[in-house]
């Protein structure tokens, strides 16, 4: 189980899903991890009932804050 796990979590990292930025954007989060260096940025879009349209993330770190975001 260990190992599927690891697959999943370097496929991720390596094929990154919704890479990228949304400009413009109706929400931007941006925040980082001081103590790893880990930072991301979330970009919403949302349709006209407020629900989540597109989504997209930026940034850098190690490979299980990159395959979860």
């Amino acid at each position: 189980m260990d190992d599927m796990y690891r697959e999943v979590i370097l496929d991720h990292y390596k094929n990154p899903r919704n890479f990228g930025t949304l400009d413009p954007a109706d929400i931007s989060y941006e925040d980082d991890n001081p103590l790893c260096g880990d930072r991301i940025r979330i970009d919403l879009r949302l349709d006209e009932n407020q629900r989540v349209k597109e989504v997209a993330f930026s940034g850098h770190g190690c490979a299980i804050s990159q395959a979860s975001a």
